[in-house]
């Protein structure tokens, strides 16, 4: 007999309904209605009943868009949980990486690992600052992505570095749009040593015997594939992470291990809050 109360897992598709119907009704209508109307039908669409009537409606309801601070609040607040949720799992991927390393040719990179994972941390840290809530801190993570520490470890960080990027980007884009100087300033400088990391991962690569097409740095100006924050969200997914469900591919629960400098995953690190 099924529960027509209970509540299925929140996936980034949900969560990118939500979002787009947010930022299609609140730019264009100043009406409470449209903006429910709009959220509905986009729910409906991916059959969010019931995530809906226990959780997402209350919320949308209690949004007063005449009130332009209330609108611009809410599309701020899904950015910086949407890159909150990547740092967590960037933090648990790399710590886990990092655990594994001895006896890999990743041994030889721990302190890049570990000053990247310990970034990540600072990232996390100063997103909940402003209010970001990550939507899981329980990770699905496929074992392939680990790539028995080595070249594979590294094409996963450069997977995961350019997606996170163009997430970032989303979040410096919302905050321009809404006014939020300190929001966009903290989304490029965390980009900004995303982008270092990424770098990083392609010359470990190289140095592993992995063909690496131009060199480490080959950017003029960062690529923007994903966006939205529900897009970030869905191409993680689409590599088999699972954000409190399990994953598309085979591998394990793991759950987000905390701060680096604590348990030996991490190295202390400059400029640990955002300017």
């Amino acid at each position: 007999m099924s529960d027509t109360n209970e509540v299925r897992p929140v996936t980034a598709r949900d969560y990118a309904a939500v979002e787009e119907a947010f930022d299609a009704a609140v730019p264009h209508t100043r009406t409470r209605r449209a903006l429910l109307d709009r959220a509905g039908k986009a729910l409906a669409a991916v059959g969010g009943g019931a995530l809906l009537a226990s959780a997402a409606t209350p919320a949308l309801a209690a949004t007063n868009v005449s009130d332009s601070k209330s609108s611009r609040a809410d599309s701020m607040h899904r950015i910086k949980s949407v890159l909150a949720t990547f740092e967590v799992f960037g933090v648990t991927f790399v710590s886990e990486a990092v655990r594994r390393a001895p006896g890999t040719p990743s041994a030889k990179f721990l302190p890049v690992l570990k000053s990247a994972n310990t970034s990540e941390y600072y990232h996390l840290r100063g997103l909940q600052r402003v209010g970001g809530e990550p939507i899981a801190t329980r990770i699905w993570i496929p074992e392939e992505l680990f790539g028995k520490g080595g070249a594979g470890l590294f094409q996963s960080i450069e997977k995961d570095e350019d997606i996170e990027i163009s997430a970032y980007l989303v979040g410096v884009t919302s905050a321009a749009r809404h006014g939020d100087a300190f929001g966009a300033r903290l989304c490029a400088e965390a980009l900004g040593t995303e982008a270092v990391h990424r770098a990083l991962a392609r010359d470990a690569q190289g140095k592993l015997g992995a063909p690496v097409v131009n060199a480490p740095n080959d950017r003029g100006f960062e690529s923007f594939l994903q966006k939205t924050g529900g897009d970030a969200l869905r191409a993680l997914e689409e590599v088999g992470v699972g954000f409190g469900k399990k994953g598309s591919k085979p591998g394990k629960f793991y759950n987000y291990p905390g701060n680096p400098l604590e348990n030996g995953t991490g190295l202390p690190l400059l400029s640990t809050k955002p300017q």
